[in-house]
Order: structure tokens, then sequence, then C-alpha cells
């Protein structure tokens, strides 16, 4: 194997070193995630709790994009093979998303906008950005290269959404109380 060579060939040779770095900083924001929750850690224990949900509703968004990332690092992967990845990976997240919402959108003693405003950064958002993920991967799917740019502004999005969230979870779970 020639060492100068890309680890992965052809149209997403280019890619690599955006794959690798968005791996990084998602196993790097989560670390971020980690230190939230031990900061807070009576908050996160109950699963109904908005920040709890919050914190869960984040890790599935950097998981999904750690596990994306890797795995488009996977050298001999065919692009449609890469789009059968990513529409696994938004399906599990787009599940994930919902049965963190749900118990959090029961609860009777929020107002309205509140609910709203809860239902925005838990769900219609991070499924807005799944939905985008899932227009590359059917990019992917028919063999077009150049649907990478569509996974790449989704897994951005992704980082603005869960570096949003976390930095809520760092600083404004104590001023706002619990």
């Amino acid at each position: 194997m020639d060492r100068s060579q890309p680890i992965i060939g052809g149209e997403v040779g280019d890619w690599n070193l955006f794959f690798a770095t968005t791996a990084g900083s998602a196993a790097t924001l989560v670390g971020l995630l980690f230190v939230a929750t031990q900061l807070h850690l009576g908050v996160f224990s109950d699963p109904k709790n908005r920040w709890a949900a919050l914190a869960q509703s984040t890790l599935t968004i950097l998981a999904t994009a750690f596990a994306l990332s890797l795995s488009f690092l996977i050298p001999m992967l065919s692009t449609q093979v890469r789009g059968e990845i990513i529409l696994l990976g938004a399906a599990v997240a787009i599940w994930r998303g919902i049965r963190i919402w749900w118990p959090v959108f029961r609860l009777t003693d929020k107002d309205r906008g509140h609910l709203f405003v809860q239902s925005f950064w838990l769900l219609l958002l991070p499924f807005a950005v799944y939905i985008y993920l899932l227009t590359g991967a059917v990019g992917l799917l028919k063999g077009d290269a150049t649907a990478y740019v569509n996974v790449a502004g989704a897994l951005l999005t992704m980082f603005v959404v869960a570096l949003r969230n976390t930095w809520r979870l760092v600083v404004n779970v104590e001023q706002e109380g619990h």
C-alpha cells in the first residue's frame, strides 16, 4: 500500500481530512457533554427532565456524527454502501430523537411557548438536519459523488446544534434552576 495515497480512493479521497476532523470534533464535544453532566449530575437523573432530554438528544447527535464520520474513513466502501450507512444512522437518530422528546412533550406543567422551544431544539431542528443528511444518502445511493457536500453540510449543522445544546447544559442549567 502506497502511504502517499489517501486511505479512501477515488471520489472520497479529498474528504479524508474532513471526516477525520469531524470524528475528532464529535469525540471532543462528547467530552464537553460529559463535563456538563458531571457538573449537574442530579439534574440528569430524571429522564423526563428537559435538561436530561437535551443532554440525551445532544449525545445522539454527536454519536451519529462520530459514527458516520468514522464509517467514511473505512477504505474500500462503495458510495452506495456509504449511503446505506447514512440511512441506518439517520433512522436510528430519528427514532432516538422521538423517544427522547416524547416524555418531555407529555409533561403538562409547561406553557405552550416553552413547549415549542423545547420541541424545536429536541425534535424539529435535529429532524430537519437528519432529513438534510438523508438527501446526501439518497444521492450516494444513486452514485452521485457530489452528495458528499450534503453529508458534510449536515455534519457541520449537527455540530452547530450540538455545540449550542452543550453550551446551554454547561452554563444555563444552574442559572435557570432545575
